[in-house]
């Protein structure tokens, strides 16, 4: 299945900006010319899914979550898992 992350410390800005999707797809497609002819329809596919998956995320609206937790009996009674 198709990693839907960025690699961290690749296609980022100074400043820890990442790049606009379509812009760091670009720079990925041109990557493909010096990959081996057997990778390149994998990688493509992948490429086009995360870039999907990438660009849905970026138009979703912004959440802010406020959690108020008083801890009872030493544990964590909170798991908090964001997608």
């Amino acid at each position: 299945m198709a990693n839907n992350e960025s690699v961290p410390g690749k296609a980022r800005l100074q400043g820890g900006f990442s790049l606009h999707p379509l812009h760091e797809a670009a720079l990925r497609i041109a990557e493909f010319g010096l990959m081996k002819p057997k990778a390149r329809t994998k990688d493509l596919v992948t490429l086009l899914v995360s870039h999907g998956a990438r660009a849905w995320r970026s138009s979703q609206p912004e959440v802010n979550v406020h959690l108020h937790v008083s801890i009872q009996g030493g544990r964590r009674p909170v798991h908090l898992r964001l997608r």
